[in-house]
């Protein structure tokens, strides 16, 4: 499962980049995750949504959805990206 979250920084010229991000809900990574945890137990349960459980699925997903934090830029990433596009490369 995966959600689009907005995000965005101020680029060295002072202005607001904005755009979304795509976030995924990883059975692994996610574990943990107070917010994370009780849905993924929940889809390994019941595997599918019924609509008898639609309510209580409903509610873990905007638990999830509440906490989602987009991933913080790696500037060092995209400084390496950018020089491979200007190469050409991308």
């Amino acid at each position: 499962m995966s959600a689009r979250v907005p995000h965005g920084w101020t680029n060295e010229s002072g202005a607001e980049v904005t755009g979304h991000t795509v976030v995924v809900l990883c059975a692994s990574c996610d574990a943990d995750s107070p917010s994370a945890a009780p849905l993924i137990t929940w889809l390994h349960v019941h595997g599918s949504v019924s609509i008898d459980a639609a309510d209580q699925f409903l509610g873990l997903v905007v638990r999830w959805a509440r906490a989602l934090e987009p991933p913080k830029l790696d500037e060092a990433a995209l400084d390496a990206e950018i020089e491979a596009w200007r190469r050409g490369e991308l």
